[in-house]
């Protein structure tokens, strides 16, 4: 079932405002943000999970039965054509966190939480959508993987024109990302049921964000689809 925009916000001039391309083939990337270990499921007895408890009942069953198999299908199809991918990871690259900017360091681990940092199974990209030996994985300190990384360098030397982006947070780490992919003149889709955040609103809202102005927003079946076609 395709996303369409104008039918979560009919008072919007997509006509006027929207940013419209058909995916490329031959240079279109599938960039995989954030997609670790430590974040496939929230626990319902941690702080997050007691003080909301719907945020893991949501989250839970959206990662797990959309989002991770959805990735799946797109990286079978992706390597099976020969196409790009590349994945990103977030957060602290050394045990102690002191590279990350003041506003990240306040986040520090809860008691009892797994360590997460390079090289911890809690920091390294979920197992079922594992990245191969031959494909780039970035990482990064900011929630935008452009920002302060080798990404848009190591894009443009590959020759990529189109970013499929999916991952977590919708709203936060993904859609930061696809923002900044459009001002640096990328046609920059996201894959609605491809990402995840903490509520459906949430979730909305930055697919709006997205579909408004800075480009295009569509579903796992419509990107396949598109990309058989084109």
């Amino acid at each position: 079932m395709a996303w369409i925009a104008s039918e979560h916000d009919p008072d919007w001039p997509f006509d006027l405002f929207a940013t419209n391309f058909t995916l490329d083939p031959v240079t279109t990337v599938l960039l995989v943000v954030d997609m670790q270990g430590s974040d496939l499921t929230i626990d319902p007895d941690g702080e997050l999970g007691r003080r909301y408890p719907d945020i893991p009942v949501y989250y839970n069953h959206r990662m797990t039965e959309i989002v991770v198999p959805n990735i799946g299908r797109l990286l079978e199809d992706f390597r099976s054509a020969g196409r790009r991918v590349v994945y990103t990871r977030n957060g602290r690259i050394t045990p102690h966190g002191d590279e990350l900017t003041a506003r990240l360091r306040r986040h520090k681990p809860k008691p009892g939480a797994l360590p997460r940092y390079r090289g911890t199974p809690a920091y390294d990209v979920m197992p079922d959508i594992s990245p191969r030996e031959d494909e780039l994985i970035v990482d990064k300190l900011t929630s935008g993987a452009f920002n302060a990384s080798i990404l848009d360098h190591s894009l443009r030397n590959m020759g990529v024109t189109d970013v499929v982006i999916v991952g977590i947070a919708a709203d936060m780490c993904v859609f930061g990302t696809a923002r900044v992919a459009a001002e640096l003149g990328y046609n920059a889709l996201l894959c609605e049921d491809g990402c995840c955040t903490y509520t459906p609103r949430a979730q909305e809202d930055a697919m709006l964000m997205h579909a408004r102005v800075f480009g295009r927003v569509a579903t796992t079946d419509d990107i396949l689809d598109e990309l058989k076609s084109s």
